[in-house]
């Protein structure tokens, strides 16, 4: 077993002559693949019973998982220290997910020195960078987005491009990064989407394209033909539109209206802002893009709109909860900030420390 598992990843951490998925990204915060009680699962990501046993005996009763897979495990194994969160793989958090993360991690942390988070999701990357980026991020450990993923990489996988690549996920630590770096907060931003137009797929004879919307507020609301003009979908905080060949799902655009930069009415995407990235390897989709008609929304002479009005009511309550946690990172004085997010992360591994602000500075 532990054979199969060292060929299928260089990462794995040995511990007690077993091989486990797991890495340490700073002192105080692992990420590990999915544990599983599943034999052919835990050939290539984890046993559930190797990893419990492991923070039992190294982190007893001070440890804290997060897990963003979707798929519960007995949490007694590892004494109901188990926050269960989920999207779907290869997309990014909602934001209202993020913040939630931020503050149950960084309280945790706080409440004692030996205190360690662990995140996974099912393979540990995607999903789990972009976390563990995020709360990087927030501590003001990296200040740019990119900088925090090639540590994350470097620190999970050993190498330096292996880290969060799938393109929604990478545009919300962007989001993230413009957030705290502009020093903002969020503001809840309606918009009616008039158009959606895709083009650039090399067709066979009697394919069709359609997309659908999603958002918090409606699952697949409606579907319509790629070529078509809608009515007008209202749409408002995280957004998928998802598009279909022949009814089968195979690629979706995903992002937030109240963050995103949105010029001239317009959202354009190219397929390296398309996801899932293996389309990249895809001939028939290389010159993909998908172009968004989106305007602000305005109520038709006035008229109420209780759909309108209970979707504003509930962003307005997200959105001032993120802003509580943003406003604390924004006017926290930055050395004492950056100081105490050292002691944080690191604890007293200054050298380990000392490794990260050498990565941030000179990868490139």
């Amino acid at each position: 077993m532990n054979f199969i598992r060292s060929m299928i990843g260089k990462h794995r951490l040995k511990s007690e002559n077993k091989s486990l998925d797991i890495s340490k990204i700073t002192p105080r915060m692992y990420a590990m693949s999915y544990p599983s009680d599943s034999f052919f699962e835990s050939m290539y990501h984890n046993d559930v019973d190797d990893i419990a046993e492991f923070l039992n005996k190294n982190h007893p009763k001070k440890y804290l998982i997060f897990n963003l897979s979707g798929k519960p495990y007995n949490p007694e194994k590892f004494n109901n220290s188990v926050k269960n969160y989920y999207w779907p793989d290869h997309k990014a958090p909602p934001l209202s997910d993020i913040f939630n993360i931020i503050y149950q991690a960084f309280s945790f942390l706080n409440k004692d020195r030996e205190h360690v988070i662990c995140i996974h999701c099912l393979a540990g990357k995607g999903r789990t960078g972009t976390i563990c980026c995020i709360l990087l991020l927030y501590a003001k450990l990296f200040l740019k987005s990119d900088d925090a993923n090639k540590y994350f990489s470097l620190k999970r996988f050993k190498e330096l491009d292996k880290g969060v690549q799938e393109p929604s996920q990478v545009r919300y630590l962007r989001y993230f990064d413009k957030i705290l770096s502009n020093k903002l907060l969020i503001s809840p931003k309606i918009y009616e989407i008039k158009d959606v137009y895709i083009s650039g797929i090399k067709l066979k004879d009697g394919d069709v394209i359609s997309y659908k919307f999603e958002t918090n507020y409606y699952k697949e609301a409606l579907a319509y033909n790629y070529k078509s003009s809608t009515d007008g979908q209202i749409v408002l905080g995280d957004v998928t539109i998802n598009i279909y060949k022949n009814d089968k799902l195979f690629a979706w655009v995903f992002f937030n209206t109240n963050v995103e930069d949105i010029v001239n009415n317009r959202l354009f995407y190219n397929i390296q802002q398309i996801d899932p990235r293996f389309l990249l390897k895809e001939d028939a989709y290389k010159l993909m893009t998908v172009d968004i008609v989106i305007l602000p929304y305005h109520r038709e002479n006035n008229k109420p709109n209780n759909l309108v009005d209970e979707m504003m009511k509930t962003e307005y309550n997200k959105i001032q909860e993120m802003n509580k946690y943003l406003n604390y990172a924004h006017n926290k004085f930055p050395s004492d900030y950056f100081n105490e997010n050292k002691i944080l992360f690191f604890g007293d591994e200054e050298l380990d420390f000392k490794q990260v602000l050498n990565n941030a500075n000179q990868i490139k």
